[in-house]
């Protein structure tokens, strides 16, 4: 094929556009609309990179502007692109890493990081061998260039230097790269020494063999760096020092003592780089559970520099927002877009062992949004990670710390500089947990002291003690489990505070007071029964606060406030089902969901709420189960719609699939909106049962799923098959006209090579929501299918490296299913599966699912005996992992079975020859659950 060269008319039309887009007072929308059109051509990119590459009569400005649209393309095309094409881009890019303008060559490292990240080095064995080279180049912007490009692959894609360079013999890129940067460590320009070193410590996160090669220069370099007169320096030469800690704790253990001198003084460094560097070591230290004993002797000098360190800057950005809404009517004013995070998904229900109710985290307070609440305020800092090494610190040395704490934190607390108060009540929170035997005492008093900082009249006071009352709540909740009512007055004034501070003024004020509200619920749960008994005096003020949030709280504000509301619905359970109320929260929930644009952002954290919350109040969400259903189909088809604008035979798919929505044409494709509206019918699914039927009767729901079990995003995928199994318990006959095709996606998924990380959860769905349908649908529908299933789940069950338990677990359920209501199809393939089959049973928690799974065995082993005598043992194995068998019936089979082997096995003598295969422990189970000795 040709080599392929630009027109000059092309070239020329998008020269102006770049120029003026640059220029002041032209319209920027309608030009970035002429770009946008400019996709539709498939060498649209050519022309961006070689008006990037070649265009030395024009400003940087416009080239510069190119690179960028360029990345931004590359980001979603690239691996669509032709491949003459794509080595064009990357011929044009090369030359540029050593450009004299800097903004140039570092935009294109940035365009370079994401061809690697897409196409892996290996496919760039150009840039693979440059870098070594460019790293010993004199020129200084070959130089420069170079390091920026590494450091930007290093950062987002770590791995690809273990990429072999086929000029270099096959020798991984570390072993290229490394020796050059080490010495460019030793390099007497600033910039230099500093690039090389961050270029090292991203690498020692992994210690790829490059640098396990050279690990003794890494810290000697190191070391002689440590006292650079350079801050930039000094704090990659701690950042680095933390890093080799960790991945070479025994290298540096003979050193310790004068590390940790040395982290103390850069600790109080006057530069909050180094300083903040410097913090993160102890956290390094205590997470590596490295001897407590070489770090106790420093606790009296390493509290008051932590301390210090906790307190606000002078000018802080973080105060100035908090102040800055103090005035009347401030904390209306709406956030922007850039005020609040990216969304992230927390993640559909996963089904299997591994997985968390509602796609809850499993540690409490992170799911609550607990220990990093003021993460809603500003980005990680010094004051943040001093708090965090207090907290470690107090769960590894207890009380210890209290002697040298305790005298700073009570001076702070009586002094006039609210800084200092806040920074000693942050300290009380963070000792909470590690300390709570010292603090026992002075419980009483301290919540006294704290309570009335609710009202202080600043509002980082008023914030930081809503967190810290919150972490408390745990000592509250048993003062009135071991108390009883004696116990009940404290807590009833820290719920009432914290919820007479959502109705703070502040807006942040009302964020950190609704995320404690939230801790508050979540310890509730945390090791005490009836969760909802412990809350009950609470939970009408509860919603009724959580309701008014909904309605007054800005953006910010309501995106906590629905964390705050998910986590109150897990925690109460079938108590929010409740009428009365369910109508305390309900409406103002759903308000929030109908009211919106189709295309508002908002809508994303709205949904996942409602997914959360609706499958808790059951039938009470009948009155509003028309608008969320009728919702949530409208967004999956609009964006469904707006997914058949994207290239290829997904889009096309989608297209086919979605019932037709105006102004898809103008919605950028997100398949979270997708993803968050099949989870809301899940919910509604899970909430009415089989009501929901008349609302599925009357959509193209099933047309939708069975596109959507097959989208290229395995979120989608995950959501719909999750969607899928909820269907088949409610309604399975809406199921029956795309049984066939949903089978065949849910098998196809399973294939073994498909079942990769990024893929892990939507196979889990898919496995679990086969069993769900197999169970409701008649045999005879499932006949045709039973082989095929048996034979995934066999390939999966039989699997020789590492499988997560999570999708063992489906697949021995779905096996189990399958075998009870086929068993005349399975049982003559028995003996291939039954070892591995019944090695996973074992695994599984008691209950309904499996109950039908051991039906599934016992059926099998009924008809094929002789399939399962092999693997006999295993079988006596399965039999014994109940704890208690809840179906009667179930356990007289297996009794049964167990019986007729010994019968079968004593008449051909082999019995003592087959039972004492089975180990002592079984049989001793065994006779315990059928009541006599076998």
């Amino acid at each position: 094929m040709a080599a392929w060269t630009p027109t000059n008319e092309g070239v020329l039309q998008l020269v102006n556009l770049l120029t003026l887009y640059q220029q002041p007072g032209t319209n920027q929308g309608q030009i970035l609309q002429q770009l946008e059109a400019y996709k539709a051509y498939p060498d649209f990119n050519n022309y961006l990179a070689f008006i990037f590459a070649t265009g030395e009569q024009l400003s940087t400005e416009v080239r510069q502007s190119a690179g960028l649209l360029l990345k931004n393309n590359l980001s979603k095309q690239y691996q669509g692109l032709p491949a003459d094409f794509r080595a064009y881009i990357k011929g044009a890019l090369l030359p540029l890493l050593g450009n004299a303008s800097r903004e140039l060559r570092h935009t294109a490292g940035t365009i370079a990081s994401v061809i690697v990240g897409l196409g892996h080095l290996e496919e760039w064995p150009e840039l693979a061998g440059a870098l070594p080279n460019c790293l010993q180049a004199q020129d200084p912007n070959v130089l420069d260039g170079a390091l920026d490009t590494l450091y930007k692959i290093l950062e987002d894609y770590p791995r690809e230097v273990e990429t072999p360079v086929a000029s270099a013999g096959g020798a991984p890129e570390s072993k290229l790269v490394v020796p050059p940067l080490l010495r460019l460590m030793q390099s007497a320009a600033e910039d230099v020494r500093r690039s090389s070193v961050a270029c090292l410590n991203l690498m020692a996160k992994s210690m790829p063999a490059g640098l396990q090669d050279n690990v003794d220069s890494f810290l000697q370099g190191l070391f002689a760096l440590a006292n650079d007169t350079s801050n930039r320096v000094r704090k990659e030469v701690v950042s680095g020092l933390v890093s080799a800690t960790s991945a070479l704790p025994d290298r540096l253990a003979p050193f310790m003592a004068q590390l940790v001198e040395y982290m103390l003084a850069s600790n109080e460094h006057s530069d909050a780089a180094v300083a903040l560097a410097a913090a993160e070591f102890w956290t390094a230290y205590l997470d590596l559970q490295l001897d407590p004993q070489a770090l106790r002797p420093f606790l009296p000098r390493l509290i008051p520099v932590l301390l210090k360190n906790m307190v606000f800057d002078e000018y802080d950005d973080e105060v100035a927002e908090a102040e800055a809404a103090e005035g009347a009517g401030a904390s209306q004013k709406e956030d922007r877009d850039q005020d609040l995070k990216p969304f992230t998904h927390k993640g559909a229900r996963e089904h299997g062992a591994e997985a968390t109710e509602d796609g809850a985290a499993a540690d409490g307070e992170a799911g609550a949004g607990g220990d990093d609440d003021d993460e809603v305020f500003s980005a990680w800092n010094l004051r943040k990670c001093s708090a965090e090494a207090l907290d470690m610190l107090s769960n590894n040395y207890g009380d210890d710390l209290l002697p040298v704490l305790l005298p700073i934190v009570q001076q702070r607390l009586q002094d006039s500089n609210w800084r200092s108060r806040e920074s000693a009540i942050l300290a009380l929170g963070a000792i909470a947990h590690g300390c709570h035997a010292g603090l026992q005492p002075f419980l009483e008093g301290m919540v006294h002291m704290l309570l009335p900082a609710l009202r202080d009249a600043r509002p980082m006071v008023r914030i930081i003690t809503c967190w810290t009352l919150a972490r408390y709540s745990h000592w509250l909740f048993l003062g009135v489990v071991e108390r009883g009512a004696a116990g009940r007055p404290l807590l009833d004034e820290v719920v009432a505070g914290v919820l007479a501070s959502m109705a703070d003024n502040n807006k942040f004020v009302q964020a950190a007071a609704v995320s404690a509200l939230a801790v508050v619920v979540e310890t509730a749960a945390e090791g005490h029964d009836g969760p909802d008994k412990l809350l009950e005096p609470y939970l009408k003020a509860i919603l009724e606060a959580l309701a008014m949030a909904l309605s007054r709280y800005t953006r910010r504000g309501v995106v906590v406030t629905y964390d705050a509301l998910s986590c109150t619905a897990r925690v109460l359970g079938p108590r929010m089902a409740d009428p009365a109320l369910a109508a305390i929260i309900l409406p103002a929930l759903v308000h929030k969901f109908t009211a919106a644009q189709l295309t508002d952002k908002d809508l994303l954290a709205t949904m996942e709420c409602l997914a959360n919350v609706t499958p808790h109040v059951g039938r009470a969400v009948e009155p509003y189960a028309k608008a969320l259903y009728d919702g949530a189909i409208a967004l999956a088809s609009l964006y469904m719609r707006a997914a058949a604008q994207q290239p290829g035979a997904a889009g096309a798919a989608a297209a086919a699939a979605a019932p037709s929505a105006a102004g898809a044409a103008a919605v950028e494709y997100d398949p979270n909106y997708v993803v968050l509206a099949l989870d809301v019918i899940s919910g509604l699914s899970q909430g009415l049962h089989a009501s929901i039927e008349s609302l599925v009767a009357a959509s193209p729901l099933v047309q939708m799923l069975t596109t959507c079990c097959q989208d290229p995003s395995p979120d989608v995928r995950q959501s719909a098959f999750a969607l899928v199994g909820d269907l088949a318990s409610a309604c399975v006959a809406h199921l029956l006209p795309v049984l066939d095709s949903l089978v065949a996606c849910a098998l196809a998924l399973l294939e073994l090579p498909r079942i990769t990380e990024a893929s892990l959860a939507s196979a889990n769905n898919a496995c679990w929501s086969l069993g769900e349908v197999v169970i409701k649908v008649e045999p005879e529908r499932i006949a045709p299918h039973a082989e095929a299933i048996a034979h995934r789940m066999t390939s999966i069950l039989s699997y020789q490296g590492r499988m997560p338990p999570s999708i063992l677990e489906n697949c021995s359920i779905a096996l189990g299913r399958t075998a009870w209501r086929c068993p005349e199809v399975l049982a003559p393939h028995l003996g291939h599966f039954a070892g591995p089959w019944c090695a996973q049973l074992r695994n599984i928690r008691d209950g309904t699912e499996k109950e039908h799974a051991f039906l599934g065995l016992c059926r099998l082993v009924r008809i094929n005996p002789e399939g399962a005598l092999p693997a006999f043992p295993m079988l006596c194995a399965a039999f014994a992992s109940w704890q208690r068998v809840g179906c009667e019936g179930l356990r007289n089979e297996m009794n049964q079975i167990l019986q007729l082997y010994k019968a079968n096995l004593i008449a051909t003598g082999r019995w003592e020859q087959v039972f004492t295969s089975v180990p002592e422990r079984v049989r001793g189970k065994l006779a315990v659950m059928f009541g006599a000795p076998l």
